[in-house]
């Protein structure tokens, strides 16, 4: 092969490498919310079919995603649309909080990995503001953070305030907050478990809502965690199983 051959062969390769190059990068696909002529809309991006599901996806009724009985989904719903057509102030006259729009059984049968699950999940998202114990005793408060409101009507540490901003402002501690504000006295370890899943959820007041962060069976497993936390400061070492009470005593008497 002469030179000038090895020469034209060269530059024939080299001109069609590109040219694979250049087919394969540009793809025939379009970038979100590139215009296009191919749709009547000039939209690119295609809406989701109505009443698409995807895989796993429960439907927005079912008390393991909502917390709610089906007659407080059906009140809940009465009253976003009423916040859309008559305003916020007007849906709060209309609709009223009550124990009854909650369900007050857990959706799925919690076992002993479940409240282990609760603890590490309550460990990463709420003890910072809530702490150990559920007192409201956590970091953020230390640092100078509003502190939150206690699960438990007492004291459990001698560091926490004799009256806190709640009881100041007129609601007691370990009442919630939620349903004082349609005037009723409810005390959060009696409160459905479906509304500490509902605020863990949706958030209340300063607490953000972590629906984003948190799937629901987890939300429901911090619920449980809860609930074992309440219990813990309520219960009498006389209640507990013999082997349970010893581990208690021993642990009392140190």
């Amino acid at each position: 092969m002469s030179r000038t051959t090895k020469l034209l062969f060269l530059i024939g390769t080299l001109m069609i490498v590109p040219a694979c190059q250049q087919k394969m990068a540009d793809q025939p696909y379009y970038r979100p919310y590139e215009e296009t002529s191919f749709f009547p809309n000039k939209q690119s991006a295609r809406p989701i079919v109505e009443g698409t599901v995807h895989r796993a996806q429960r439907l927005e009724d079912d008390p393991l995603v909502s917390g709610l009985t089906p007659a407080g989904r059906k009140r809940s719903l009465d009253r976003e649309r009423l916040r859309t057509e008559e305003g916020e102030a007007a849906a709060d006259k209309k609709w009223a909080l009550a124990p009854a729009n909650y369900v007050d059984k857990f959706p799925f049968a919690m076992t002993a990995s479940d409240i282990r699950r609760g603890a590490e999940r309550y460990g990463v998202y709420c003890i910072e503001c809530h702490g150990v114990m559920g007192n409201g005793g956590g970091k953020i408060v230390e640092r100078g953070f509003l502190r939150p409101p206690s699960y438990h009507t007492v004291k459990l540490e001698p560091t926490e305030p004799e009256e806190t901003l709640e009881e100041l402002r007129g609601h007691p501690r370990g009442y919630s907050r939620g349903f004082a504000r349609w005037g009723q006295k409810i005390e959060l370890d009696k409160v459905p478990v479906g509304y500490i899943y509902e605020v863990i959820t949706n958030g209340y007041s300063g607490m953000p809502q972590l629906a984003t962060s948190i799937p629901p069976a987890d939300r429901w497993r911090i619920a449980a965690y809860v609930r074992t936390l309440q219990f813990s400061q309520n219960s009498k070492l006389a209640d507990l199983p013999p082997e349970v009470r010893a581990e208690a005593e021993k642990a009392l008497n140190k």
